[in-house]
């Protein structure tokens, strides 16, 4: 079964945040696909799994290295 998770991040510091985490996207996942855009003050990710472990996988990554971009920029 597929799957498929989109997440916003509001941030002042998007722009940053975003330039910080482009170059992840560029790493290649086994069973998973990830969009990341820059919307408004905003971060979008977009995130498809083969399945759910995939995804969940995924989900755990990019939250973690989101949640490692805000504290970064919160310094």
């Amino acid at each position: 079964m597929k799957g498929c998770a989109e997440l916003v991040f509001e941030s002042e510091h998007a722009t940053e945040i975003f330039q910080a985490l482009a170059p992840e996207v560029d790493d290649e996942l086994h069973r998973s696909n990830v969009i990341l855009s820059l919307e408004d003050g905003s971060i979008r990710l977009r995130i498809w799994g083969e399945d759910t472990v995939s995804l969940r996988a995924a989900l755990n990554t990019w939250i973690r290295l989101v949640n490692i971009a805000f504290e970064m920029v919160s310094l």
